[in-house]
């Protein structure tokens, strides 16, 4: 099979791709994750009250169990199925003829890390490694639950704290909503180090990166200058809360945050630990990572663009302007890397017919 070189595909190239073919064998080059070839992950989060385990890679299969919200099944192999058309066509086999839709079910691992007993910061972010940790509300006393915290949620860690009933070590971790500290256990956290977060293409002239994101194709693209540098599966605004189209700016960024919203018990939600905040405008609209679904490639956010945490941390760290060391969030009003949303993608544009101010 003929391959397409990243390094070799102009923005002008890209433009001229529109066939279907040549669509699926781009992005099996550049999203391997999506990809029948790539490496199963170990284990699987279900994401949903109830999901039904089928006897084939198919939603018209025989129901053959039902799993629920937070259990931890393995993950044997990645098939395809579904039907022709379908978005997404991955589904997870995790047994002899038990299959699940991919879309809710949450890739994870478990790993285990070293704690730290002091930080070298004043504060740092740390994401959870395993399928799911407990929180609480106290340490020295008899605490109440706090949030449950899932695999690739981020949390901003402002010490080390031993419990002085057993010697035990605990991450102090502030949450923005409540203005309050809860605590979790050290060796299921990972903390970022300075090294870990340091700005992508940092001697790139800001003018020369934007980001592109097309509606109807569920997909954002990065480009330096004209080279298309990283092309990853959104999940944009669903009907009602549909993502704002225009040219924004990646003007506040947050390592984490804990969101809420909706405005009746359908749309309600509350989300501790949102991972890789980029927003792009004042009213809360964010390139952000998401941990509560694995359904890209269809509308399904409030208005935000969630991607894996993997491709919302690049994205943070790719764009301007970088959040400094031991600082929860930068703000910086009419600055930023540029990013252009479209409702349906434009063929034959050329590149000096986009902005280059700030908006």
């Amino acid at each position: 099979m003929s391959t397409i070189s990243l390094g070799a595909l102009s923005r002008r190239d890209f433009l001229k791709l529109s066939g279907a073919a040549l669509l699926g064998l781009l992005f099996s080059e550049l999203i391997p994750e999506r990809g029948l070839a790539a490496p199963s992950p170990l284990q699987g989060r279900v994401t949903v009250n109830r999901l039904k385990v089928r006897a084939r890679p198919s939603f018209d299969a025989e129901r053959v169990g039902t799993l629920t919200r937070d259990v931890v099944v393995d993950i044997l192999e990645q098939v395809q199925g579904g039907q022709e058309g379908d978005y997404n066509r991955l589904w997870y086999r995790i047994g002899e003829q038990q299959y699940l839709y991919s879309g809710y079910v949450q890739p994870v691992k478990t790993l285990v890390n070293d704690p730290l007993v002091e930080l070298p910061l004043p504060g740092m972010v740390g994401e959870v490694t395993i399928p799911y940790a407990e929180s609480w509300w106290g340490v020295n006393r008899s605490p109440s639950p706090g949030p449950r915290l899932y695999y690739g949620s981020t949390h901003w860690v402002t010490e080390v704290v031993a419990d002085r009933r057993d010697g035990s070590l605990w991450y102090k971790c502030y949450d923005n909503l409540w203005q309050s500290h809860y605590y979790t256990r050290p060796e299921y956290v990972r903390l970022y180090t300075e090294a870990d977060l340091a700005p992508l293409a940092p001697l790139l002239p800001d003018y020369e990166k934007h980001i592109e994101i097309i509606l109807d194709e569920q997909m954002l693209y990065a480009f330096e200058g004209e080279r298309l540098v990283r092309a990853a599966h959104t999940a944009t605004g669903r009907r009602g809360f549909e993502t704002p189209t225009g040219w924004f700016r990646t003007f506040h960024k947050r390592p984490t945050y804990h969101m809420t919203g909706g405005y009746d018990d359908a749309s309600l939600f509350d989300l501790p630990g949102v991972p890789w905040d980029t927003y792009i405008t004042d009213s809360g609209v964010a390139i952000h990572g998401t941990y509560w679904h694995n359904d890209f490639g269809t509308t399904h956010s409030h208005g935000c663009i969630n991607l894996t945490p993997e491709d919302a941390r690049w994205v943070y760290r790719w764009t301007s302007p970088p959040v400094p060391p031991g600082e929860r969030f930068v703000l910086a009003p009419a600055s930023g890397t540029r990013v252009r949303i479209l409702q349906t993608k434009i063929s034959n544009r050329g590149v000096d017919h986009e902005p280059r101010f700030s908006i």
